[in-house]
């Protein structure tokens, strides 16, 4: 890529690099599957507990939490499972974004969807081999931990044993944080890493290794920045469709008779799916703040006596206006994986020297080889039908 600083600077360039159906799609697609992941499992875990659906949506709608409730046990084992799938399937969704937006990087502008998801789908185990790896690392330590403090409980013997090891423990423990933080690290740069490095899930988790180590404190600055650029992503693209939203009004404002009581109630369902989380955001903003959110008044108050068809129509209204939001959502995490590629090119060219950008890609040499081959067959045909005229001459 050209005007490429390999510095902070480059960091300023994922929100308009994010900008454009390719990374938005696939990140909005992500952020919809997990969340309808999320929530299938944690209804189903609160329902155990013998509360009915409308009971979880009146009070978290969206935004179920089993934390809430007065669950038995396995309810919060059927809760984890969701929870662990949908962070899982969030991570694929970070591989594929940051997949295209390495390949823009690189100005291969006809990478499509289909190929980010194709890759994806190949190294959807080394994803799950990079935590794996961590579990290994990890392991070790907790299960030394809990033998120590058993052998601990011998008189004599384990107390001697034990004070002798103060040293060996502590040294330990530095260990531990360091894999801890590695593995912190590994959430957010482990998709990136084999996105646009194509490690195996443990060259993913040496390589986080490698970045704790080597870049800690580019990691807290870069990572300050990042989180500042996806936060204004998102209050960009809200802004831009709020703004549209407007238009919208004023512009069929001869039709609000009709239009508006079909969009004050996809407003209020929007409210309603909140749950606790519109009354935090009023409880923080006021009433006046919260109109940032909702335009200009609390639409969750109101009462509203429909028609079939325009109640009706105003569900299809609502189901857009979460399309709108998982948008914007999917535009923030656009940005912040096309910043966590530039962080990683940036980071890899410090610490070994080497340009991700210019290195050999094997989807790259996969499509060239290809080319190559139309190329041969096309000019095979071409020596063929020469071949045929002169015979027939």
């Amino acid at each position: 890529m050209d005007n490429f600083y390999f510095n902070y600077k480059d960091l300023f360039k994922a929100p308009r690099m994010a900008i454009g159906p390719q990374r938005i799609g696939l990140a909005t697609m992500g952020i919809i599957v997990a969340h309808v992941v999320y929530l299938i499992f944690t209804y189903f875990s609160i329902m155990l507990g013998g509360y009915s659906i409308g009971a979880i949506w009146s009070r978290f709608g969206l935004f179920p939490c089993t934390y809430g409730f007065q669950l038995p046990f396995y309810s919060y084992i059927v809760y984890w499972i969701g929870f662990i799938l949908a962070g899982y399937l969030l991570l694929l969704m970070s591989t594929a974004v940051s997949r295209a937006a390495y390949m823009h990087l690189r100005e291969n502008l006809f990478y499509t969807y289909q190929q980010a998801l194709k890759f994806t789908k190949g190294k959807a185990l080394s994803i799950a081999g990079i935590y794996l790896t961590f579990i290994i690392l990890i392991l070790p330590f907790i299960i030394g931990a809990i033998i120590m403090a058993l052998i601990g409980r011998i008189p004599w013997f384990g107390e001697l044993l034990n004070a002798f090891a103060t040293l060996p423990y502590i040294f330990a423990g530095m260990v531990l944080v360091f894999f801890t933080l590695s593995l912190l690290v590994s959430f957010f740069f482990g998709p990136i890493i084999i996105s646009t490095s194509e490690e195996d899930g443990f060259g993913a988790a040496v390589q986080s290794l490698h970045l704790t180590w080597g870049q800690p404190w580019r990691l807290i600055t870069y990572g300050i920045t990042i989180v500042v650029l996806e936060i204004f992503g998102i209050l960009f693209f809200a802004f831009v469709l709020k703004v549209g939203l407007i238009i919208y009004s004023i512009l069929f404002m001869p039709l609000m008779h009709s239009l508006a009581p079909m969009l004050n109630n996809a407003l209020r369902l929007i409210q309603l799916s909140l749950g606790d989380l519109h009354n935090w955001i009023v409880s923080v903003l006021g009433e006046t703040g919260s109109r940032i959110f909702y335009l200009k008044e609390n639409y969750a108050a109101l009462h509203l006596n429909l028609p079939l068809s325009t109640a009706v129509s105003s569900y299809v209204v609502y189901f857009f206006l979460l399309i709108a939001g998982y948008m914007t959502i999917g535009y923030g995490e656009a940005v912040a994986n096309t910043a966590l590629v530039i962080s990683y090119v940036i980071f890899d060219r410090k610490l070994t020297d080497t340009n991700l950008l210019t290195r050999k890609d094997s989807e790259i040499e996969e499509e060239e080889d290809d080319k190559e081959v139309k190329e041969e067959d096309t000019k095979d045909l071409g020596d063929d039908t020469d071949q045929e005229d002169k015979e027939e001459e």
